[in-house]
């Protein structure tokens, strides 16, 4: 009788859920889209975040989590790492948003950290639901692949045209080699333009396949035979579209990421040898065909040869470092505030000589420390330790069929942190913050099937 009213009551808690793991699902379907709405959503601010169309499966995930009476709260809170991350990251989005209040430019442009403040608190609340929500790794890997398989097509035709499809309606970005400020790779006299995919920069879509590619190594350990060599082959054409972008902070992002679920899988690698020895002869094969046809440019991005677009790029990021440092000198406890860090270094850049304009600090951690002081800094950094220490928690927990999946999505948080050495993109774009806190959300995240399985098996020995 209480296995009957145990399932009874998982029935019942699934159908709560069901509306909250939609919206989860739908968030990992939208990120590879920069999409803006024509119009505000209702009860929304009117600001530069909220026109994202990405911020409509935000805005309903937490919502429905809301409306259902925030379900799973007491084992989401049963696990001190998971409600560590859950504090920590929530209060880092309430500092985010109250350093409005001593914004750098906060008297002339106080759009600019309300955005940014609001963009974090919506990222943190829907990583909290979506923690909550008890929705399988195995359907937001599945949601991942979608996005890896037609961004990989959309970044391989692109390169082949050497520039953009046409596809504004999509939202694709209209570039090529006469548009002022698109990305280009110079080897002597050839040039060459990034892959943007739907995004306003190459390195963006990077990260988007880079989450995709580590997905899909999840299906190539997978139990299923049909899904380790269909992953096999997913696995080897994203691999290749992520090699057109040229990303360096992706590529080893990537190598990072294999290697730790490569490192916790070491029994699973002897069992499932064929379909690892198949994606890996695939893979060389993708790396052997980009290398052959590239080569010149590879070696101007790699920083071998002297082309003056890679020196320029690396001389702008020692800049954008340098001042970040003079602004967390300037202001070491509470920073510039949320999104302000562009222009104070605007302001630098007036005393100077250099011909650019206000950026980001390429990494994560000194934007964090810039614009959110020391206090964010410390929040960040518990949050990023709790965060993987929850989610290697689950890995460990989880069953054989399921390892791969959680495991798959704590490998690409592990990956965008190392890509947020070289990038600022996992902090400063909802794109990217939803991928990198979403991805840890659910790998760290409850689950419900199995305790309710824990709990008949329970009652049966019982009986």
């Amino acid at each position: 009788m209480r296995t009957r009213a145990i399932v009874a009551r998982m029935k019942r808690l699934s159908f709560r859920l069901l509306p909250i793991q939609i919206g989860v699902i739908a968030t990992f379907l939208l990120i590879p889209l920069w999409y803006r709405l024509p119009f505000t959503i209702p009860l929304l601010p009117d600001l530069y975040a909220s026109r994202f169309l990405l911020i409509l499966p935000l805005a309903w995930t937490i919502l429905a989590w809301l409306i259902v009476g925030l379900p799973n709260v007491r084992r989401f809170a049963a696990s001190r790492w998971r409600l560590t991350w859950g504090i920590a990251l929530l209060c880092l989005a309430v500092w985010a948003l109250l350093s409005q209040s001593w914004a750098f430019v906060r008297f002339f442009h106080p759009e600019i950290a309300q955005s940014a403040g609001f963009q974090f608190v919506i990222v943190a609340c829907f990583a909290v639901a979506a923690a909550s929500s008890g929705t399988p790794p195995r359907a937001v890997v599945a949601a991942l692949i979608i996005g890896l398989m037609w961004n990989s097509a959309l970044v391989i035709a692109q390169a082949a045209n050497n520039g953009a499809l046409g596809l504004t309606t999509l939202g694709e970005f209209p570039y090529n080699l006469s548009v002022e400020g698109a990305s280009i790779i110079r080897a002597g006299s050839e040039t060459l333009v990034r892959p943007y995919g739907l995004l306003p920069h190459p390195n963006i879509v990077a990260g988007i396949l880079l989450i995709g590619c580590l997905a899909a190594a999840s299906w190539v350990l997978a139990a299923r035979r049909w899904q380790r060599y269909v992953g096999s082959v997913i696995l080897a054409i994203g691999v290749f579209a992520l090699l057109l972008t040229f990303s360096r902070a992706a590529w080893g992002g990537f190598a990072l990421g294999l290697g730790v679920i490569a490192l916790m899988s070491l029994r699973r690698l002897r069992q499932f040898w064929g379909a690892i020895a198949v994606a890996a002869i695939l893979m060389l094969i993708a790396v052997t065909v980009f290398y052959a046809q590239y080569r010149p440019f590879i070696v101007a991005r790699t920083g071998e040869g002297q082309e003056s677009v890679e020196l320029r790029s690396i001389s702008d990021r020692i800049v954008f470092t340098d001042f970040a440092l003079r602004s967390i000198g300037e202001r070491l406890l509470v920073g510039v505030g949320a999104g302000n860090f562009p222009w104070r270094a605007s302001a630098y850049l007036q005393s100077t000589f250099y011909d650019l304009r206000g950026d980001n600090v390429h990494h994560v951690l000194l934007s964090v420390w810039a614009e959110l002081g020391t206090v964010g800094l410390v929040l960040m950094i518990v949050a990023i330790i709790s965060a993987s220490a929850a989610a290697f928690r689950q890995v460990r927990a989880e069953t054989f069929e399921g390892q791969p999946y959680r495991l798959a999505l704590l490998a690409i948080f592990v990956a965008l942190f190392a890509v947020g050495w070289l990038d600022h993109y996992p902090y400063t774009l909802i794109q990217g913050q939803v991928a990198w806190w979403g991805c840890i959300a659910i790998a760290l995240g409850v689950t419900v099937k199995r305790e309710s399985q824990n709990l008949i098996a329970h009652d049966k020995i019982e009986d």
